[in-house]
């Protein structure tokens, strides 16, 4: 079903807007923003693997974890907040003040997965390749040093 939409179109470049703006962001001239109405049309949605699978709502002790593998991480405190290690899929978030060690004990738990003949990738958004460097120095255990430019 169409959906009508207010939208602002710049006369002198095209630019589009949700909203009014004085001066255009496009080429910044001013007071040439008009309005204008549009009909949208929603796609039809695609069937993907992750949402062609559909579950009820379920009570959270009805949930069956006995399921779920885990691996080690080859820290046993982080396994142990972990809740047993690291499950298949699943996403965790290290955070904490600078300088803490959460790249190191990264690092190690990378070299563990490793180890254990597991595919790892180790992205950082902060370190330089000398900063990694010696992170890997300091947990002391063979890694792959394959580093991206």
């Amino acid at each position: 079903m169409a959906k009508l939409k207010s939208v602002y179109i710049c006369s002198e470049c095209g630019y589009e807007s949700a909203k009014w703006c004085g001066k255009c962001p496009g080429c910044g001239e001013w007071n040439s923003m008009n309005e204008e109405i549009k009909e949208t049309v929603k796609p039809a949605v695609q069937p993907s693997s992750r949402t062609s699978v559909f579950s009820s709502p379920q009570l959270i002790k009805e949930i069956d974890t006995d399921d779920e593998k885990r691996s080690s991480t080859g820290s046993n405190e982080l396994d142990r907040v972990l809740g047993g290690g690291l499950v298949k899929g699943s996403l965790v978030l290290i955070g904490g003040d600078p300088g803490i060690g959460k790249s190191t004990i990264l690092m190690q738990v990378s070299n563990h997965l490793g180890g254990e003949g597991k595919k790892v990738l180790y992205v950082s958004g902060e370190e330089s390749k000398r900063q990694r460097e010696k992170i890997y120095t300091c947990t002391r255990r063979p890694i792959a040093r394959r580093y991206a430019s």
